[in-house]
Formats: structure tokens, sequence, C-alpha cells
């Protein structure tokens, strides 16, 4: 029901030509510090800051969707950059393994949602309120989850992808994770990657021989090449990654496409 301005992600001149003449009536800027199904782009800094810049010009609210970056510190990435964004939306492991959805942000934008005021926001939905959820994802924050555990998961995270493009680098083919900490997505393209736009020439053919090769060798990945490294996700786990990952590639580079 609403109107939406799209820009390229991480082009904060785009951002600026499409916004010029609707800053008056802009809404909210709503954006992904990396993108995730979008394969795994991370927002540049200078491109995250400058949206917080213009939403502040504009008197219009920032809303980071950290669905998935969140676990990229205790602070989420936000945290990380040292970018206050006025809503932030959170999921995924939260939940403890549960169906689980937030949002939250500053006092006189959350006020809205009280009932207890006139003219409320409404905000119903199906998991709302659900026990179950709040209890297991309360004991995966109380009794799992410490700020140490986070960080040392997105250590290894970063030092797989790192271990990874490294080694396809050096075999010729145009492959290479992109991410950030324990995310990360396989692209079947070699150079700088900066929105979805760049992801146009990518093969998807590549992609899927790569995964349905892995997963003949009782590894998997989701289809899209997208990972999420979980707690139990061991060095060793990233050693036999690695090691799979080589044969494959080994064994197919003939038909992979070729880095330029």
């Amino acid at each position: 029901p609403h109107d939406w301005i799209v820009a390229r992600y991480n082009d904060l001149d785009d951002v600026h030509a499409r916004v010029a003449s609707h800053r008056a009536e802009l809404a909210a800027i709503l954006v992904e510090p990396m993108q995730g199904s979008g394969g795994c782009i991370p927002g540049e800094p200078e491109f995250l800051s400058g949206l917080r810049q213009l939403a502040d010009d504009c008197g219009a609210p920032l809303i980071f969707d950290e669905v998935m970056t969140s676990r990229l510190s205790i602070g989420g990435r936000q945290a990380l950059l040292g970018i206050r964004p006025d809503l932030t939306t959170l999921g995924k492991y939260f939940g403890g393994g549960l169906s689980f959805g937030a949002f939250g942000g500053r006092a006189e934008v959350m006020q809205r949602y009280d009932p207890r005021g006139s003219g409320a926001l409404q905000h119903a939905g199906t998991f709302n309120n659900n026990v179950l959820t709040m209890a297991a994802g309360l004991a995966g924050l109380h009794q799992v989850l410490t700020a140490e555990r986070l960080d040392a998961l997105n250590a290894r995270g970063e030092a797989l992808r790192g271990r990874l493009n490294s080694w396809l680098a050096g075999q010729g083919v145009a492959l290479q994770f992109t991410g950030l900490g324990s995310l990360m997505q396989l692209q079947t393209l070699a150079g700088p990657i900066h929105s979805a736009d760049d992801l146009a020439a990518s093969d998807d053919r590549a992609r899927a021989l790569v995964f349905f090769d892995l997963l003949a060798h009782g590894v998997f990945m989701a289809r899209r090449g997208f990972m999420a490294l979980s707690l139990p996700f061991d060095d060793g786990a990233c050693d036999r990654f690695a090691q799979v990952l080589e044969q494959v590639v080994g064994a197919r580079r003939a038909v992979l496409p070729a880095r330029r």
C-alpha cells in the first residue's frame, strides 16, 4: 500500500539522486547493514553512515534490518560501526531455534505502539506473545550465548572465508565467498561485489554444480550458496568443509568459470 524508492546498494550518490525530490515526504529509510538473501554483500561503513546523515537531514527514521547481522556481535553490526538507527529488526536465532521476530528502537518511536495511549499503532501477529519462544530465546541468551562465544564464532567465520578465498584465487576459478563474520555466500564470479546488481553476471549453473557435489560428499550449504556458522561449527568442521570444497573444485575446474 506504500510507495517505495529503491536505490542501488552501497551507492550513496544514487540514493541522494532518487530521494532528492521526495525529501519532505520521506517516511523512513530501510536498509540491511549487510544484504542477506541478496548475496551476503556488506554495506560499506561510509554508505551506512551516509544514510544516517540523510535520515537526520530529512527527519525520517533510519531502520536497520539486523535479522541476520545482529549475530555479528552482542550489539549487532550497528555496534561494530558505531551507527545508531532509530529502529532495529531482529529474528532467527534469537528464538533459540523457534520462530521469532522482534523490533525495537528509540523510546519516542516505540511509544507509538503502547496500547495505553490514544491513537496507538496496532501490531497484531501470529507469533506475538509466544511464551514458548520467549522461554527458549531467553534460555539461549542466558545459558548458551556469550559475547566471547559470539566473537569466537565470527572470528572463525572470518578465518574460514579468508582461507577459502585465498585458495580459490590461486586456482584460477571465478569463485569467491562474500559476507561478514559467521555469514557467507558462494559467488560464481571474481572481482569486487558492491550490490546485487553486480551479481547479474554470475553463473548459477556453476553454483548448482558445487552445491550438488558438496552434497554428494556429505556437506550441505543452502542451494543459493549461503552458509551461517553455528556455535557447534568448530575448527574441525571448517577443515572438513575446506577439504571437500578443494576436492570438488579440483575435480570440476575445467567446467567452472575462469578468473580473468
